[in-house]
């Protein structure tokens, strides 16, 4: 049973919040306590102003129209209680989303999102919106997309996405028919065990999703690939994204990071454990858009198929200093001679696969899982080193 808030409590917490929201000087605050119609609220905010849902359930879905300014974005957010935990947000009928979100300068943090037959959150034509510290969590639709309209600087940091029964993060569009730039995910955790609808990717970045980066995220059990990017028509390199410092395991039915075309450059990421294989370079849909790519300095170790491909036709498509640990019945690093040249690759240890095994199997803490992250080591990573490491991640 989820803890609630005496009446005193949530009183005194409502009076501390506009105590504050008075001293600081910098727009209104408005609490909404649970049963409260939060949707009356929104209308009212201007730059500056705080919606502030207090600690408990919160029902109801809607349209966010927000407009805030650079030094005064208006902010949606939850008030801890004395566990930690956040406030909920939920929507538990049959409709497209819980929320849809438009507007521009606007802070989504320390909230939890449900919506059980639902997408959670679509961002409609937006920019500058960042959504921190939040939770997305057994959402029957996808929890958070960008794929209607054109967004720019979506920041996405220090999120969970759980228990998600499509694709968690879907961004853009498959036609590349819209446009979006400077998308980041950086720092977040997607658990796919109970993906089951689909393709079930972790996170894609659509056709034209350009100048964006996924970075230091941990990201399990994808129903297809972990992350995938599917390039640009323009082969301007300063468009590409990034796919940088990221842990990707146990993909189920596909590699566990894909390049479908570029620019891009795929960077100092960790891959264990994948079935279906590591990192895959592949021409996604006879597309012809593999140009402009960097496979550079990752590590993949312990699995299936192979732990780094590279086929199509390749152009200026760079892959070195890759380190591949090598379980048995996998090819390695996969491709034309030229490509495969300047990389590692070396048997995996049964020692390491079993600690690689464990770590995909296990059913770690998400908090655990973000700090293993921010202390991976730099790749391309050593048999030991990596060994050292997935300890760490294993400790109780």
């Amino acid at each position: 049973m989820r803890a609630r808030m005496t009446l005193s409590a949530i009183l005194a917490t409502a009076a501390a919040l506009a105590c504050g929201a008075a001293a600081r000087g910098q727009g209104r605050q408005y609490p909404v306590r649970p049963g409260d119609d939060y949707r009356l609220v929104l209308r009212r905010l201007q730059p500056g102003d705080e919606l502030v849902f207090l600690p408990g359930v919160h029902e109801r879905s809607t349209t966010l129209e927000l407009r805030g300014t650079p030094d005064r974005p208006i902010t949606i957010r939850g008030h801890l209680d004395p566990q930690g935990r956040r406030p909920i947000v939920q929507f538990t009928g049959r409709g497209h989303n819980l929320w849809r979100l438009s507007g521009q300068h606007v802070v989504i943090r320390d909230l939890e999102l449900h919506a059980t037959h639902a997408y959670a959150l679509r961002v409609d034509r937006a920019d500058h919106v960042r959504i921190e510290n939040c939770i997305f969590r057994d959402c029957g639709g996808g929890d958070l997309s960008a794929n209607t309209a054109d967004v720019h600087a979506l920041h996405v940091t220090g999120c969970l996405f759980t228990g998600g029964r499509r694709t968690p993060v879907y961004i853009g569009r498959h036609d590349g028919g819209l446009r979006v730039t400077d998308f980041r995910f950086e720092g977040n955790v997607i658990d796919g065990r109970q993906i089951e609808a689909g393709e079930g990717y972790g996170i894609q970045l659509k056709l034209n999703v350009t100048g964006s980066v996924i970075r230091g995220n941990w990201i399990e059990h994808a129903r297809g690939p972990g992350i995938m990017v599917y390039g640009a028509t323009d082969d301007d390199p300063e468009l590409g994204n990034l796919v940088e410092g990221n842990v990707v395991t146990a993909s189920r039915n596909s590699a566990a990071i894909l390049a479908g075309g570029g620019p891009a450059r795929v960077h100092g990421n960790l891959v264990l454990g994948n079935p279906r294989g590591g990192i895959r370079v592949y021409d996604y849909g006879g597309r012809d858009l593999l140009r402009n790519i960097d496979v550079t300095a990752n590590t993949a170790a312990g699995n299936g198929q192979f732990d780094l491909s590279f086929t199509g036709r390749l152009r200026n498509v760079r892959a070195e200093r890759n380190a591949a640990f090598v379980r048995q019945g996998s090819e390695g690093i996969r491709g034309p001679a030229d490509v495969r040249a300047g990389n590692f690759a070396a048997p995996a240890p049964p020692a390491l696969l079993a600690r690689i095994d464990a770590v995909s199997k296990a059913r770690l803490d998400p908090g655990r899982l973000a700090a293993a992250v921010e202390q991976l080591p730099e790749g391309p990573v050593d048999a030991n080193a990596l060994a050292e490491w997935l300890d760490k991640v294993l400790a109780e």
